[in-house]
């Protein structure tokens, strides 16, 4: 029952689809229709493509972390009791949490698809389909997974240990992570231990490789240097997921209550 009114609540978050979805959508076409879509060929519309929607899918990513953030830090309270005094538990209430993030932010990932063919394909006049949709969708589910995780762990560490005056701040930084990350492809290529180290690289670029049918270059901006191993992304990625998970479920075991008023304070 816990997935089902959390899935509710995600689906009908107004700031949610606003933010994950139609600004997203906006920069979806300001990379279609603003910024210099020049290409001559299919190959070229479609790299170009997948270049955008990767950037376009790991922002989306970072603020559906962001909306969870706010949902389990007005859910604190009544978490540390709950745990104490009812049947639920930790386990519980992080996998469910998990798997209804995963299906919205899949679901996410549905629309930002249908929205990139549409928008490339009609700049281009190619048809733009991604080379491996499922596997694509695949990696939102996993992005979904990953982003409740580090947003679970961010709240419930500043719950527990920091007081909740920057609770305002702490949800933004897996969004203000994935701008960071989500944009540097467009500028100097990142050393390569930190592209397969870090899971935010590791989203963004199986998302261009699932759209794009090919191996990442180093170089996204320019499609040159070295091809990256595609199969350390996703074992660098599932590698985080496991990790993240153990910590959260130590983390919201230990979960303290305290007052939402404490995060509105200035």
């Amino acid at each position: 029952m816990l997935i089902k009114y959390y899935l509710k609540s995600l689906l009908t978050n107004k700031p949610l689809w606003g933010w994950g979805i139609g600004f997203t959508v906006f920069w979806l076409f300001m990379g279609a229709f603003v910024f210099g879509f020049n290409m001559t060929s299919r190959q070229e519309s479609l790299g170009y493509t997948s270049v955008w929607y990767s950037i376009i899918g790991l922002i989306a990513s970072g603020v559906i972390a962001t909306t969870i953030s706010y949902s389990v830090y007005y859910a604190n309270s009544s978490l540390a009791y709950s745990f104490r005094f009812t049947k639920l538990r930790p386990s519980t209430y992080v996998l469910s949490l998990m798997a209804g993030t995963a299906v919205v932010s899949t679901i996410i990932g549905v629309v930002l698809m249908a929205v990139s063919i549409l928008m490339y394909s009609y700049k281009s006049h190619y048809s733009l389909i991604p080379a491996m949709p499922l596997q694509s969708l695949g990696v939102f589910f996993l992005a979904g997974i990953f982003m409740f995780l580090i947003a679970v762990i961010l709240v419930v560490s500043v719950n527990n240990y920091a007081g909740l005056k920057s609770i305002s701040f702490v949800a933004f930084v897996p969004q203000i992570i994935s701008y960071i990350f989500a944009f540097s492809v467009l500028g100097e290529p990142l050393p390569v231990y930190v592209i397969y180290a870090s899971p935010f690289s590791d989203i963004q670029r199986l998302l261009l490789t699932t759209y794009y049918g090919h191996r990442a270059p180093i170089n996204i901006n320019g499609g040159s240097g070295t091809l990256l191993n595609t199969n350390i992304f996703i074992v660098s990625l599932l590698f985080w997921i496991v990790l993240l998970f153990a910590i959260s479920i130590i983390l919201v075991s230990r979960i303290r209550p305290a007052s939402i008023e404490e995060g509105r304070q200035v």
